[in-house]
């Protein structure tokens, strides 16, 4: 700071006060040591503060030379660990009724999710219906996830084609429908990005806890690809059930909502924004300190199963059919032919809007989430295939910006 103001690029050239170059700071080399933090109205080192308040803050950030605070790659008790993905706990009780909660924390890069962390993910499920009430998806740090991993789905793709994508696919939606129908309640702690298959991830769990600044969104379109982890089903299901709550007997309007937030890839720019995309329910917490989101995740774990909370039961729910994607390509033709979206955005919200209107079907057909996960992944598998969007995967990868083609 003071070759700073000597060199005169400070705001202002102000003396520094005699403390930061004499006396205890001088000889710490800074404010901030192990003992606590530099008080200039106490002259001495102050711990971080233990008040009630800061309970919630499980693994608040480290100030720099601060060591005396847990970690929470290392915290808990590890159930397993792989290079995946650690499973863990908090709870200390050994009583199988003493409300514990059963933490997995992706350990990707950005959390992509690679087959590994769906595997782990699977075992993860299995462990925390047979011993724990419930189960939270968590890290420390963000994102949340940024979806499913391309740089291990393409090469897949080159060796296995088509058949080998659609074969991860159905592993990735066979892992959505598993956090639905959980015989625990599963939670997600979202905080940063939850994009792509991280959002459908979200969206799978029973409730979803998000810090205010959570990015929530459906952004396949943006690599040339549809939703295919179930995030299309979702919005069909969620038009169907807003439908069927209101007096009206068109689910059309219910599903334009979720259509367009998909075919334009529309993300949340916060927790409450994510909410009014659909992403997030009105009975989902949102946290304004990122610091409490587990904590708080872990008491919604430990309140859903104390309030006799029970996995949904599947149902048929009915679907636009052929009309409503009649409708809604007509729509697009006036978006591509007035320059607003290119020849292939058009062919991908096509797709999108075959695969939420339940296909070539009469409207009202009652369809169950099988169907439409097989329609999702039979699109995403042809698109997978287009050069345009290998053009798009390989723009992203290199550059992290999306190509318009």
């Amino acid at each position: 700071v003071q070759e700073d103001i000597d060199a005169g690029k400070a705001l202002c050239n102000a003396p520094l006060p005699a403390w930061v170059f004499e006396g205890p700071v001088a000889e710490a080399g800074g404010v901030h040591t192990a003992q606590g933090s530099w008080s200039a109205a106490e002259q001495k080192f102050v711990a971080r503060r233990v008040l009630p308040v800061y309970e919630r803050q499980l693994f608040p950030e480290k100030l720099l030379g601060e060591d005396s605070l847990p970690d929470w790659k290392t915290a808990g008790t590890t159930l397993f660990e792989n290079k995946a993905l650690r499973a863990w706990t908090l709870d200390k009780d050994g009583s199988p009724f003493g409300g514990r909660v059963l933490i997995a924390s992706i350990k990707n890069k950005m959390h992509a999710i690679s087959p590994e962390v769906m595997e782990s993910l699977m075992e993860a499920v299995e462990l925390a219906e047979n011993e724990y009430q419930g189960m939270v998806i968590w890290s420390g740090d963000a994102p949340f996830s940024v979806g499913a991993d391309l740089e291990a789905t393409m090469p897949a793709f080159v060796v296995g084609g088509a058949d080998a994508i659609d074969s991860i696919e159905g592993e990735l939606q066979a892992l959505m429908m598993r956090l639905r129908y959980a015989q625990v309640p599963v939670v997600s702690a979202i905080h940063g990005m939850a994009l792509g298959g991280g959002c459908e991830l979200a969206v799978y769990s029973a409730r979803r806890v998000a810090h205010m600044e959570s990015y929530i969104g459906l952004v396949e379109v943006g690599v040339g690809l549809i939703p295919g982890a179930g995030g299309l089903t979702y919005i069909a299901r969620r038009a169907a059930e807003k439908m069927l709550q209101s007096t009206s007997k068109d689910i059309l309007p219910f599903l334009t909502e979720g259509f367009t937030a998909a075919a334009m890839a529309k993300v949340g720019t916060s927790a409450i924004e994510s909410r009014k995309l659909g992403y997030l329910l009105d009975s989902d917490v949102i946290v304004p300190h990122k610091d409490e989101v587990l904590f708080t995740a872990i008491n919604e774990a430990k309140a859903l199963a104390a309030s006799g909370w029970r996995a949904p039961v599947k149902r048929l729910f009915p679907v636009a059919g052929r009309n409503g994607i009649a409708t809604i390509q007509a729509q697009l033709v006036n978006m591509r032919d007035g320059g607003f979206i290119s020849a292939y955005d058009f062919k991908i919200a096509r797709m999108i809007a075959e695969v939420v209107c339940g296909g070539e079907v009469d409207g009202g057909t009652l369809v169950t989430e099988e169907y439409l996960l097989a329609l999702e992944r039979k699109a995403f598998c042809h698109l997978i295939a287009q050069p345009k969007t290998h053009e798009r995967i390989l723009g992203m990868l290199n550059t992290g910006k999306p190509v318009r083609n």
